[in-house]
């Protein structure tokens, strides 16, 4: 299989806010391949001990993969000690709930989105995928913003 890579000139970037927590908002830098889609979709999931970081932590490695024809979106989601387990989880789970319902608005198809994370963010995304209905991480209700 051959991959073409699109130029950085060829994929959008923007700033989304999919949830809040007491009036903070939680981003997801989305990554977005210009062209005809649906494209699949891509959640990324930043390591950083569980503690730290944010979406932008894995910048170079969501634009090559955009630019191969994927929609990536890049999370925030509380961390401790702002939210200690299953906070993390709970956000991530709604915010593959949120993109999926809004896939077409980002030109991705809902019926092909994966996870991926580097480091802790790597475990969140295998927790998540083990677990998709676990109860705790999809404790928010399916509109929370």
């Amino acid at each position: 299989m051959t991959t073409t890579l699109l130029s950085p000139a060829d994929i959008d970037i923007a700033e989304v806010e999919y949830l809040h927590h007491g009036g903070k908002p939680l981003l997801a830098r989305v990554f977005r391949p210009r062209g005809e889609g649906p494209f699949p979709m891509m959640i990324e999931l930043h390591g950083g001990g569980w503690v730290k970081f944010d979406r932008k932590e894995d910048e170079v490695l969501n634009r090559e993969l955009a630019k191969t024809g994927v929609v990536v979106a890049a999370l925030d989601f509380r961390c401790p000690p702002q939210a200690i387990y299953p906070g993390s989880l709970m956000d991530i789970n709604y915010a593959i709930r949120w993109f999926k319902q809004r896939a077409a608005d980002f030109g991705g198809s809902p019926d092909k989105v994966g996870l991926m994370g580097c480091s802790s963010g790597g475990h969140l995304a295998v927790l998540s995928a083990m677990r998709p209905r676990d109860p705790r991480y999809a404790s928010l209700p399916a509109e929370n913003n």
